[in-house]
């Protein structure tokens, strides 16, 4: 077994400079992940944003029809959607592993609505 004196230096960099690049890239330390589902209910179309776990530069998809939805498996992190010119009536749900975690059912006077969910280790 090595001890911690002999062990080469660019394996102990290595490793540890691992550690910040799973904090980017969202998967957990630990190991864990989580299903994450991100949906939008409601008539008519609406600009969706999204990001999941570790996607630092998050996605939109402009005049989406809904409903709307995408899941995805990730590890810690923020998980968000976010619709602008929603109608009256648009919702949005945050699902992880199933369970219900966010939801929220009216839009503020721009129609804008918004989901966010804080997954941690």
């Amino acid at each position: 077994m090595t001890s911690a004196k002999t062990r080469p230096l660019g394996k102990v960099l290595l490793a540890v400079g691992a550690l910040p690049l799973a904090a980017v890239i969202g998967w957990g330390v630990s190991g864990e992940s989580w299903d994450v589902k991100l949906e939008v209910v409601g008539a008519g179309s609406g600009n969706v944003s999204y990001a999941f776990s570790g996607d630092n530069e998050g996605k939109s998809e402009n005049g989406q029809e809904l409903p709307w939805s995408k899941t995805q498996n990730v590890g810690f992190g923020f998980n968000d959607v976010t619709v602008t010119d929603a109608e009256p009536g648009t919702a949005c749900r945050i699902y992880v592993d199933g369970k219900l975690k966010d939801e929220q059912r009216t839009p503020n006077a721009e129609g804008n609505i918004s989901c966010f969910v804080n997954l941690q280790d």
